[in-house]
């Protein structure tokens, strides 16, 4: 079995030069600086989209300049040891939900783009061929090279959730060089232990997945329903793979909530706000893992 990264935000916090999500959802706001009170940020952003859309105007246009003013804002985002660290590990894929290139500054090797969806990202990859090692990073929440790819909203939350459906019955369609291609359902790749690896969501049942830099908002409802269908299959005894997340702290009925969806809790003190030390620890127990297949 395999080894898969998902990290997130939480390694870009530790950067110098890391960009605030409280700071870029206020540069979107504009000059109505509201309060987000307890509003997760897929709805907040609605509020921003309908506040500054124009009805006379393109809706999306008016999307694709909010979108741009996010991706401008995180081309600044740096990289940090962390990074490093992750990156140096014997694992071929890493998912992300951040949009940013942190990963690829840390291998500081230019990627080769394999993607050619324009707003959704199951097939969404860039490639580093580092001698006889490939990596791949799968931005599973869009990208700044491609602005109108980013994942914020609760629409394309939505839309996005909806292919994943899809391909996990098996009705996904997308184009190749031309032609028409399509996939196999997940029950059926899982019964016969072949994937194709079209997407990432394979990754979510062939390997073990090491959950990493991500609070696992209820917000990611793509996550939490794919969580959830890997669980439905898990029950009746289809699912081989492990999942675990690592965490400094967790309420006790998200952790309860995870443990049904048949995903392993890894807790991480954090001492004296180390969050890096935090980090470097699970990605040493990542390492070990890996290093067992």
């Amino acid at each position: 079995m395999q080894n898969t990264v998902l990290f997130g935000n939480g390694i870009n916090r530790l950067s110098d030069d890391a960009v605030s999500w409280n700071d870029l959802l206020d540069k979107i706001k504009g000059v109505n600086k509201f309060e987000n009170g307890n509003l997760p940020n897929t709805v907040v952003y609605e509020r921003v989209f309908m506040e500054k859309h124009i009805p006379e105007h393109s809706q999306k246009a008016d999307e694709v300049d909010i979108k741009n003013t996010i991706a401008d804002a995180m081309k600044s985002q740096g990289s940090n040891e962390v990074f490093e660290k992750l990156v140096s590990l014997d694992i071929n894929n890493y998912l992300t939900t951040n949009y940013d290139y942190a990963f690829e500054k840390a291998l500081k090797i230019n990627a080769q783009k394999l993607s050619t969806e324009d707003i959704y990202s199951l097939r969404r990859k860039r490639e580093y061929n580092l001698n006889k090692n490939v990596k791949y990073l799968w931005s599973i929440h869009g990208e700044i090279e491609h602005p109108k790819s980013i994942m914020l909203g609760l629409d394309h939350y939505c839309g996005s959730v909806s292919k994943i459906e899809s391909y996990v019955k098996g009705t996904y369609k997308h184009i190749v060089d031309g032609k028409n291609q399509s996939v196999e359902p997940m029950s059926t790749k899982l019964k016969k232990s072949s994937y194709c690896f079209t997407s990432w969501i394979d990754l979510f049942f062939s390997s073990n997945i090491h959950i990493i830099g991500l609070s696992l908002d209820y917000s990611e409802t793509d996550i939490w329903w794919l969580l959830n269908k890997r669980a439905r299959f898990a029950a009746d005894n289809l699912v081989d793979n492990k999942i675990y997340f690592y965490t400094n702290q967790i309420e006790r009925e998200k952790s309860e909530l995870l443990k049904s969806f048949n995903v392993e809790v890894v807790n991480i003190k954090v001492i004296n706000d180390d969050y890096k030390s935090m980090y470097m620890s699970a990605i040493s127990k990542i390492k070990l893992m890996s290093e067992t297949v």
